[in-house]
């Protein structure tokens, strides 16, 4: 059973926090990508993650941000160079430059930990490794295979400069005698270029033993040096021990290959080392820009949220220079039902119960004062449209398709958010269904949080009644007054919703704030005073 399918994560918006989880290296990226909700039995797996965190936050600064980050931009995927030294086929130049770059960050990483005296991550320096593709402690961030690898390689090196002189010399010599000889300049690359209409130079030229036809187009005509013979014993001499160097350099590379698969154990090792402290300095990262508490993790099957707020519509709210109003519950196995008026705020509670609880039971700090949580095995959720055009089904019936999804697990320790059921279809139906519902899950092992615009379903024994602040404390008649003249009026009434949630108890009718709402939003006052005598 999945902790959570695609639904639920798109409506509490899990995506957006998994986007903000910043890791920098592949490393990282790989935990990323396997997270996973800690299970009921994990608890103590979960207290040691969230212990990590803490402690990193207590440790970490800018500083320290700002240059592990550093070193982590220059970390490349090594792993396949790993396995292919393993598997004993040789590695290439490049390979080798990353593996050496990867090996100067461990050094680096190391050194930074043991200054901030962190101990969770084994990250520690290949020395013998790192003398091995840097034999003349150069330090520089490239890789060649120096004449002090082998003997046998500097002198064959030696050999070819020494060829490479002799070469220079015989050609430089040719040179000087030409354009002695024949009065002309000859080219950097050994050629003379003549125009077509000297003949007499043409016909000289032709006469000189140490120069040969090249080419010609319809202006000039292109000549080349000859080759002496020393010039031809040179070269070949040159090519002979290229092919020496080749051969030796190869040689060298396969012992610096053995020497990367001796050592793959323990580059494997800091690899996932890596890998945890960029994954959880990132998570780290995250409970500092969210303001994050560390969720208190419990036995118990119970969730409490003392101030939380949900990020992404803090986010949204916040460009609209508008507050989030922080949310408090305490719930238990059985079944709450939030009531309140419409823009009261009702799925934003919801939302942020499921994305907190979430985000707890991954791994993370949670936007809150405190929480404090027993483990789900599982959230599902009933969230917003679920139109589902594809299968054929209206949105009560893709509705009613994901609770009864919901209600198949309802005996195990789960979270289960139900949003306004059955809005959509008639409202004696919608009634008898809801209440229904809540009748069958009140004594389950799951916490069920349901939001309703029905009066009286929250009036069942033994459930818990919340209700939304919203509006409640506001005058209308007052407000409207204030709002006279202003086109922003939307935004003012969302400045004014309060969204905390209060415990109702014995029975009360769902508040009916949208007649005020549509007033000052301007709906036409006859629509308003019918509407009115209607309710009544």
């Amino acid at each position: 059973m999945e902790f959570m399918d695609r639904d639920t994560m798109d409506s509490l918006d899990f995506q957006y926090i998994l986007n903000k989880i910043d890791v920098r290296t592949p490393y990282g990226q790989i935990y990323k990508n396997k997270i996973r909700a800690f299970l009921p039995g994990e608890e103590d797996l979960l207290k040691e993650e969230l212990d990590k965190i803490e402690r990193l936050l207590s440790l970490i600064d800018d500083d320290f941000i700002r240059n592990i980050n550093n070193i982590f931009h220059d970390i490349k995927d090594i792993r396949n160079s790993i396995k292919r030294a393993s598997e004993g086929m040789t590695l290439t130049e490049v390979e080798f430059f990353e593996i050496k770059s990867f090996l100067f960050s461990l050094r680096d990483i190391e050194s930074i930990l043991v200054e901030k005296k962190i101990k969770d991550y084994d990250i520690k320096a290949i020395e013998e490794l790192e003398r091995a593709l840097d034999p003349e402690n150069t330090g520089i961030l490239t890789f060649y295979i120096y004449d002090s690898y082998s003997e046998e390689l500097k002198r064959i090196r030696e050999s070819i400069r020494e060829t490479e002189s002799a070469l220079k010399a015989e050609k430089r010599l040719l040179k000087e005698k030409i354009e002695g000889d024949m009065n002309i300049k000859v080219s950097p690359d050994g050629t003379i270029t003549v125009p077509k209409d000297k003949v007499d130079l043409i016909e000289k030229i032709k006469g000189n033993p140490n120069l040969v036809y090249a080419s010609e187009n319809y202006l000039y005509v292109k000549y080349s040096l000859k080759k002496t013979e020393n010039m031809v014993l040179l070269e070949n001499k040159f090519s002979v021990l290229k092919e020496k160097e080749e051969k030796e350099e190869e040689k060298i590379r396969k012992q610096l290959t053995n020497r990367i698969k001796d050592s793959s154990k323990r580059l494997w090792a800091n690899i996932a080392n890596i890998g945890k402290l960029d994954f959880l300095l990132a998570k780290a990262k995250l409970a500092r820009d969210f303001n994050g508490v560390k969720p208190n993790i419990v036995s118990e099957h119970i969730l409490t949220i003392k101030k939380g707020r949900h990020p992404k519509i803090e986010e949204i709210l916040s460009k609209k220079g508008l507050n989030f109003t922080p949310i408090s519950v305490s719930l238990k196995e059985g079944v709450a039902i939030i009531t309140g008026a419409n823009m009261g705020g009702k799925t934003v509670s919801l939302k942020l119960i499921g994305l907190l609880t979430s985000m707890a039971q991954h791994g993370l700090f949670v936007p809150a004062e405190e929480m404090t949580l027993g483990l789900n095995g599982f959230i599902r959720s009933s969230i917003g449209d679920f139109q589902s055009i594809d299968k054929g089904l209206s949105t009560f019936g893709s509705e009613i398709r994901r609770i009864k999804e919901a209600l198949d697990i309802c005996h195990k320790k789960g979270l289960i958010l139900i949003d306004e059921l059955a809005k959509g279809t008639n409202p004696k139906e919608g009634y008898a269904i809801s209440r229904a519902i809540v009748e069958y899950l009140k004594d389950k092992n799951s916490i069920t949080i349901m939001t309703t615009h029905y009066d009286h379903v929250a009036d069942t024994e033994d459930i818990l009644h919340l209700q939304v602040v919203g509006l409640s404390n506001i005058d209308f008649k007052e407000l409207e007054n204030r709002l006279k003249g202003r086109s922003e009026r939307l935004d003012i009434i969302n400045s004014l919703m309060n969204y905390e949630l209060v415990e109702v108890k014995g029975k009360s009718k769902v508040p009916q704030d949208a007649l005020n709402i549509a007033r000052i939003l301007g709906l036409n006052p006859q629509i308003i005073d019918l509407a009115t005598e209607n309710l009544k």
